[in-house]
């Protein structure tokens, strides 16, 4: 991959002034990791002659490192140290107690979305004599993998009809995603999916009544103060999914309602 630029919490490098380069080297990002690395947990059966697989799990988050310096473009030769002042503010930005969104940019990016992590960074500065002309950035990240940027639908149920939604994550599974839910008429809610077996129910719903899931975290609430969706609900959280080679899903809802619906799909890349 070739980039020059990076979003990080909002902000992008080259609107401070620099670029990503790399001393010594040909310009590109250098990346640490294989990406998405799985291990195998197995057992010998027949003596050795085969392995039986007892299970699977990702041990490594993706890491890489690469260098920026400020943009000769911007700079004169005899602008392009880097302060102290200058390292403080990298350092403000970037080496985080938390992970914040980082997405490379590119210049295709309007034909191949790059995928965005949640990363942290460590820094350390690049010497050339005893002037820092750049610094080295060591990312780590929170998964194995990225995810695209939020995947948002929206479907009109008229009541008792089907809608097709298309899981486009790279990890075969299911997913709890983020949904507003406006009611269009009073009863019981039945929202299900045949890919994932889900069935959720909420009773005593009323006309107009938006309805909320937050994901992964799993929080249902009401815009109607007096709907008691604690006792309503049937706690069978809607979920979507896909199995290798079939990422359709088949979505029914009972009454009339609004689903807009959204989530992060991994996606399997490396930085």
């Amino acid at each position: 991959m070739y980039a020059t630029d990076f979003e990080y919490d909002g902000k992008y490098l080259n609107d401070l002034g620099y670029i990503i380069c790399m001393f010594n080297d040909d310009g590109k990002m250098n990346t640490d990791s294989k990406g998405s690395e799985i291990t195998f947990t197995k057992a010998p059966v027949d003596s050795g002659k085969r392995h039986r697989l007892n299970g699977t799990k990702y041990d490594e988050c993706l890491t890489a490192t690469f260098h920026i310096c400020k943009d000769p473009e911007i700079f004169d030769e005899d602008m392009r140290e880097i302060t102290r002042d200058d390292f403080r503010a990298l350092s403000r930005w970037l080496n985080r107690r938390e992970f914040c969104k980082f997405r490379a940019l590119v210049a295709d990016e309007e034909y191949v979305p790059m995928p965005f992590f949640y990363a942290s960074f460590n820094l350390s500065k690049i010497k050339i004599g005893d002037v820092t002309m750049g610094v080295e950035l060591q990312m780590e990240t929170n998964a194995p993998f990225g995810y695209t940027i939020d995947r948002w639908t929206t479907y009109h149920f008229e009541g008792g009809d089907t809608k097709v939604y298309v899981d486009g994550s790279d990890e075969p599974g299911n997913t709890y995603p983020q949904m507003e839910i406006t009611v269009e008429e009073a009863g019981t809610l039945t929202l299900s999916n045949a890919k994932t077996g889900c069935e959720m129910v909420i009773e005593n719903c009323t006309a107009g009544e938006k309805i909320t899931l937050s994901g992964d975290t799993m929080i249902i609430e009401t815009s109607d103060d007096s709907h008691d969706i604690a006792n309503d609900f049937n706690y069978d959280f809607f979920s979507v999914g896909n199995t290798f080679g079939d990422s359709r899903n088949d979505i029914t809802a009972s009454i009339a309602c609004t689903v807009f619906l959204g989530y992060e799909a991994i996606v399997k890349d490396t930085i």
